[in-house]
């Protein structure tokens, strides 16, 4: 065993820094790969995906990942990253209760 040992490495109690991942962080990674031409893609997106863009609720991310994941190859690929990370959220909180 170690001489010294951090507790708080490996502690639940110790908490996540971590946010929800919600539609504006959808938009914020479509930024990341599209850049100037994110406006379009926002747009076409959320109307294939019946959203407005102000919803707040975690289904709504999901419906926006699912519509993603039908897209263009990069689109596919930042759903990918999206859903995991909204499925790493999602175990962290649980297992943090």
């Amino acid at each position: 065993m170690a001489e010294h040992e951090d507790s708080s490495v490996s502690s639940l109690d110790a908490g996540y820094d971590l946010d929800r991942p919600t539609l504006a962080t959808a938009r914020a990674a479509l930024e990341g790969f599209y850049g100037p031409h994110t406006e379009d893609i926002w747009r076409t997106l959320l109307s294939h995906s019946g959203l407005t863009g102000d919803e707040g609720e975690p289904w709504a991310l999901g419906r926006l990942i699912s519509t993603m994941q039908t897209g263009d190859p990069i689109t596919r690929l930042c759903a990918r990253g999206l859903a995991v990370r909204a499925a790493v959220y999602e175990r962290l909180v649980q297992r943090a209760k």
